[in-house]
């Protein structure tokens, strides 16, 4: 019984230590989207500021109409509704990798508590076939001491 026990164990062992494995590779994909998406709020904001340099050193020296600045305007206002939205996906992408990191923890948790799980029992299989065999081997020694025992039992009367 303890050895199917212990086989039991083994198999949770094991799906834990797969579900280790699945939650380490979630958690390093949200890292490095997480990585990802930090960049892209960089390299966005980058290209923002050249594109609004470029585009107020064309208008130095010149007459400017109200059209062209509502239309710099506009596409300044996009760029900024962009870095927001990149932003906002940085911030989803570090949530989903501190969650990611906190199921990998516990991922780790369980399966340490599966192998210890299993050491015991492995330990307590080990105890009780050392004790068989030592019951075994009592057991054998007092067969043989009967057998020689009965002969002379049967002589001396």
């Amino acid at each position: 019984m303890i050895d199917r026990l212990r086989d039991l164990r083994r198999r949770r062992e094991e799906r834990a230590r797969e579900d280790v494995i699945r939650s380490h590779a979630a958690a390093h994909r949200a890292a490095r989207q997480g990585r990802e998406a930090a960049a892209a709020v960089t390299d966005h904001l980058e290209r923002a500021v050249n594109a609004e340099n470029a585009a107020f050193d064309a208008l130095v020296g010149q007459t400017v109409k109200v059209a062209s600045l509502r239309r710099l305007q506009g596409r300044f206002e996009g760029d900024a509704r962009k870095t927001e939205q990149l932003r906002e996906n940085a911030k989803t992408a570090a949530l989903t990798e501190q969650r990611r990191q906190a199921e990998l923890s516990a991922a780790r948790h369980d399966h340490k508590a599966s192998m210890r799980a299993v050491a015991k029992l492995d330990r307590l299989s080990e105890q009780l076939t050392g004790r068989s065999a030592r019951r075994r081997q009592a057991f054998a020694e007092l067969s043989e001491e009967e057998e020689r025992g009965q002969p002379r039992l049967s002589t001396e009367r």
